[in-house]
């Protein structure tokens, strides 16, 4: 959720059973397009290929496991579109003019996640598409050891916002929008930062929790589905692309945050 401030330039950031075979993913890696370079700029906001999809979109089951929680669930689905002009009416909630990302830079991925019904799933983020490649590799290996996850569709089904969206439990990532309270971007109007599960993995400030909903969660040793614990799968998969946990903050906690840059 949180950013760094205005004048960032994210062109100087650090850089979820299986896949079929290396050399389908090889495939959709080289499908993404070389990246569009971020320009910070001022603003206040919190909120095409045939294959893609519109935000409002409802995600669709793929055929589950023969026996959810023992056989072999479908194999991992990843795809890639870079996002052109005719995308501004389908963001119409999260990109604007003066958004510091432009469209150009931003790329659309479908990509199989494990439910909380033990189902194979189809969602969809948007991120910098200089990163397609390394988020990519993180949710499969997610959803190669069948870390569940709520729902993953685009912020717009929620016009946008992040309250509206993290209190469906909804795992997202671009969205143009300053981190609350300030004058900063935030690293989700960069499209390098993923929010994941926020009910299980909520934002702790002062005592304060997000979503209210979900305020057992603010119990870090509870042992749930989706919630996200420090050396698991979750922070592992992230460290190893270099980004960044709010979990290890001093405060606020942040505990459903990922970034490039760790803010």
């Amino acid at each position: 959720m949180l950013a760094l401030g205005g004048g960032y330039d994210p062109g100087t950031v650090r850089s979820r059973v299986a896949l079929v075979t290396a050399a389908a993913l090889a495939a959709v890696f080289a499908a993404a397009c070389s990246p569009g370079r971020a320009v910070p700029g001022a603003g206040s906001q919190r909120p095409a290929t045939a294959a893609a999809t519109a935000p409002g979109t409802r995600q669709a089951p793929a055929t589950p496991s023969a026996a959810a929680g023992h056989a072999a669930p479908p194999a991992l689905r990843a795809s890639v579109t870079r996002l052109g002009p005719s995308w501004r009416w389908r963001l119409r909630y999260t990109w604007h003019r003066g958004c510091p990302q432009p469209l150009s830079g931003l790329a659309l991925l479908h990509l199989t996640y494990w439910g909380f019904d033990h189902r194979a799933h189809t969602g969809e983020l948007i991120v910098n598409a200089a990163v397609t490649r390394k988020i990519i590799r993180v949710f499969a290996v997610l959803y190669r050891a069948r870390y569940q996850i709520r729902r993953m569709v685009l912020p717009d089904v929620y016009q946008g916002s992040d309250p509206r969206s993290t209190n469906a439990d909804n795992t997202s990532a671009f969205n143009c929008r300053l981190v609350e309270g300030t004058h900063d971007w935030s690293m989700h109007a960069y499209g390098l930062a993923v929010d994941i599960n926020p009910c299980e993995n909520v934002y702790i400030d002062g005592g304060q929790v997000d979503p209210p909903r979900c305020m057992a969660n603010a119990d870090r040793s509870r042992h749930v589905p989706g919630l996200i614990h420090e050396g698991g799968v979750v922070t592992r998969a992230f460290a190893a692309i270099g980004w960044g946990w709010g979990g290890r903050w001093v405060t606020p906690k942040d505990y459903q945050h990922f970034s490039s840059n760790g803010h």
